[in-house]
């Protein structure tokens, strides 16, 4: 085959690229396919895109529903380098006194000097085995509190540990014994971790090479800190607000006001109070809905720009990726109804979006008045956020497993974030969501074409194949033709 390959053409005139023509020629088809597969590729792309800006409108429309949306409050210090302030939604909007008498302090002992082998730094061996001893204890609060906060430790010491071996030893343990260890010129400074009265209590024995108990040697002592002594220290912060006398064991109290955590950062002058205020914070309110609104509209118009048709007398007219898909076109009606529905928000006054500042223009686009919107949260708050959220209970008669008769509630979400939310939610659900299930069918309708694509070419190779061995055999036969004319030919020259 090879070689009648080499003469292709040199006959017929048909030669390989000529045959790469008429292949070229019918391989139009395979353009066809390739468009389309782009066509489905931007489509289950534009969806995509929905899908992320989708997500975050619900997530926005989440947040209008959230207590520190519509129940956020500010906070402020006449002097926040001694009283910082932090307010919760629980907090009611008000004015407090607060003066700081004392800050709360922690136990903290030093040992003595802890005497080092001549040219020996702290990571040498103090030749010390044994167990020291440590317990922290409360002084004051009832006596159940006391032994409740009662905690013993014994640390175990080796001969080669270093002091910065045995600090590194206690402080292992100060998750559970709440005190931490740190060495400063050859002295450990043990701190609690609480505040408040407490005590530190060292203790321990030491050993000799075999294990045994040295008679008087204690290893409190060894490492600088008197047997048994009761060191006492720390304090409880005691503060005054409004007048009221307050102690707790921490600079960072929460529950003396409901829903205030006051921050204590310094004593205050005598008769010279920190003057905290608590405000509603509609700034934070107006934040949550222009979000909304701007992710509305960003949303809006990217749909828009899929399913806009553009002009169809133009001669290369460009349309969206996703124009006439009846779900896009379905959703962006919804979501312009939507803006403008009303519902029953128990005041007259505010029974839609327009009422509390948020007008759609016929495009569907929307936009916020800031200034109407802070009226009507400072009139009615409750009938704001009723028009998003609010859910109504049906009761309707029916019958239970033995036949008697009983009542069946059922409940309904009737907000307009609710409604929007559910309406989203049928697009973007990961399981059932018209989205996933569009994106699935995208898969399988480029897979089918990129199959059929690689059909239609084994299909082109075979006729090309086709193609070289049928001019071959023409050439061939011409060939042969001509042979025989030329023998012909020196035959009749012959018989002449």
């Amino acid at each position: 085959m090879a070689g009648s390959i080499n003469f292709l053409g040199s006959y017929s005139g048909i030669d390989s690229a000529t045959i790469d023509a008429m292949i070229e020629a019918e391989s139009g088809k395979v353009v066809q396919y390739t468009n389309k597969q782009s066509s489905i590729t931007a489509e289950k792309n534009a969806w995509k895109d929905i899908n992320t800006r989708l997500d975050s409108l619900f997530t926005k429309l989440g947040t209008l529903g959230e207590d520190k949306t519509f129940k956020s409050k500010s906070a402020t210090s006449s002097d926040a380098t001694k009283v910082a302030i932090t307010a919760g939604t629980d907090s009611l909007a008000s004015d407090y006194s607060i003066e700081v008498n004392r800050l709360a302090t922690s136990n903290k002992v030093t040992s003595g000097e802890i005497p080092l082998a001549e040219g020996a730094t702290i990571k040498g061996s103090l030749k010390l085995s044994g167990t020291f001893t440590l317990t922290s204890q409360a002084t004051s609060g009832p006596v159940e509190e006391k032994e409740a906060s009662i905690g013993k430790f014994d640390i175990s010491i080796e001969a080669k540990d270093s002091l910065k071996d045995i600090v590194g030893k206690i402080n292992e343990k100060t998750k559970e014994s709440g005190i931490q260890a740190k060495i400063v010129d050859n002295r450990i400074i043990m701190t609690d971790s609480k505040m408040g009265e407490r005590t530190m209590t060292f203790g321990g024995n030491l050993t000799d090479e075999s294990g045994i108990a040295i008679d008087n040697s204690d290893m409190a002592k060894a490492l600088g800190f008197e047997k048994d002594k009761a060191y006492e220290g720390g304090q409880s912060a005691e503060l005054t607000v409004d007048g009221i006398k307050v102690t707790r064991n921490s600079n960072t109290i929460t529950d003396a006001v409901e829903g205030l955590t006051i921050d204590l950062k310094g004593v205050t002058e005598a008769s010279k109070p920190v003057t905290i205020g608590i405000k509603e914070d509609t700034d934070t309110t107006v934040k949550a809905f222009q979000s909304f609104v701007d992710q509305y509209n960003s949303t809006l118009t990217f749909v828009g720009d899929q399913l806009d048709v553009g002009d169809p007398s133009a001669e290369k007219n460009k349309t969206g990726a996703l124009a006439g898909d009846s779900s896009l076109i379905r959703l962006q009606s919804s979501l312009r109804s939507l803006m403008t529905q009303s519902v029953s928000s128990g005041n007259p006054a505010y029974k839609n979006l327009e009422a509390i500042g948020i007008s759609v223009d016929r495009f569907g686009a929307a936009t916020l008045d800031t200034a109407k919107l802070k009226t009507a949260l400072a009139d009615d708050p409750t009938a704001v956020k009723k028009m998003l959220f609010q859910t109504t209970t049906t009761e309707t008669p029916g019958v239970d497993e033995n036949g008697a008769p009983t009542t069946v509630k059922t409940e309904k979400e009737v907000g307009m974030a609710q409604k929007m939310r559910a309406l989203v939610d049928t697009y973007i659900s990961d399981k059932t969501g018209i989205i996933v299930t569009k994106s699935a069918t995208y898969d399988k309708l480029s897979e089918d074409i990129t199959k059929s694509i690689a059909k239609f070419n084994e299909r082109l190779v075979k006729k090309r194949e086709n193609y070289v061995a049928m001019f071959t055999r023409l050439d061939t036969a011409m060939m042969q033709a001509e042979s025989q004319m030329a023998y012909l030919q020196s035959q009749f020259s012959t018989e002449k």
